[in-house]
């Protein structure tokens, strides 16, 4: 598979993810600061479950992603110095 796919797949996850999480935290903020009582207490529990692995899952992405990048910038910097190597010698031939 493509790294800038990959890439691509695990930020837009995250992104995504990160406003579900959003909403659901802004949502766990007014319940809590307004005795809201919208869930049961079992489903309360599963609810932060989800959120919690939510963020899980958005750390994983990002820590993809900045692996997936660094590795990226790597193979560039190896192709700049191959063709600034390739451009110094045909320089010296002349």
């Amino acid at each position: 598979m493509d790294r800038r796919r990959i890439e691509q797949w695990t930020a837009s996850l995250a992104v995504l993810l990160l406003a579900f999480m959003t909403i659901g935290g802004i949502l766990a903020i007014a319940n809590g600061i307004f005795n809201w009582d919208i869930f049961p207490p079992d489903i309360e529990k599963f609810i932060w479950f989800i959120l919690a692995s939510c963020a899980v899952i958005i750390v994983a992405s990002v820590l993809v992603n900045i692996m997936i990048n660094l590795s990226i910038i790597a193979i560039n910097s190896d192709l700049i110095r191959e063709r600034k190597e390739e451009h110094e010698r045909r320089s010296k031939k002349t």
